[in-house]
C-alpha cells in the first residue's frame, strides 16, 4: 500500500497534540517525526549511512526539500509554526520522500508507529 496523507496528517496532528513521535515505514524506507519544542516537528528520513540501498545521489533532492545531511547522519529537517498548512505540507514531504526519492514499492505494506 502506498503511503496515504491522510493517515500521515492524522498521526502528525496525534504527534503535536501529544508532543510525541512517529515512524512511517515501508520495506526497509522510513520517516521518523518527533515534536521536538512546542510548534515545531524534527523530520528524519534514512540515508545512505544507515541503509546501503539509498543512493548517495539522492543528496541533492534532500536539499531542494530543506533537509540536511550530517555527516554519518541521516536526512533530517525541522518544520516550524506547526499549524494545519505547515502539517500538509510535512505528509506531502514524506510521500514524496517515499514515491519518488525512495522509490518505495506501493505493493509493500505502509506502516506508522506512533511512539
Amino acid at each position: 500500500m502506498a503511503a496515504d496523507k491522510q493517515i500521515i496528517m492524522n498521526t502528525l496532528n496525534w504527534i503535536l497534540n501529544e508532543n510525541s513521535a512517529a515512524v512511517f515505514t515501508i520495506d526497509e524506507h522510513y520517516v521518523q517525526t518527533a515534536v521536538s519544542l512546542p510548534g515545531e516537528i524534527y523530520c528524519e528520513a534514512v540515508s545512505h549511512h544507515y541503509h546501503s540501498a539509498v543512493d548517495v545521489s539522492l543528496e541533492s533532492a534532500f536539499i531542494n526539500m530543506g533537509f540536511h545531511l550530517e555527516e554519518g547522519g541521516n536526512y533530517s529537517r525541522r518544520y516550524y509554526a506547526a499549524d494545519a498548512a505547515v502539517v500538509e505540507k510535512l505528509a506531502d514531504d514524506i510521500i514524496k520522500i517515499f514515491e519518488e526519492l525512495y522509490r518505495s514499492d506501493p505493493s509493500k505494506p505502509f506502516e506508522v508507529t506512533e511512539l
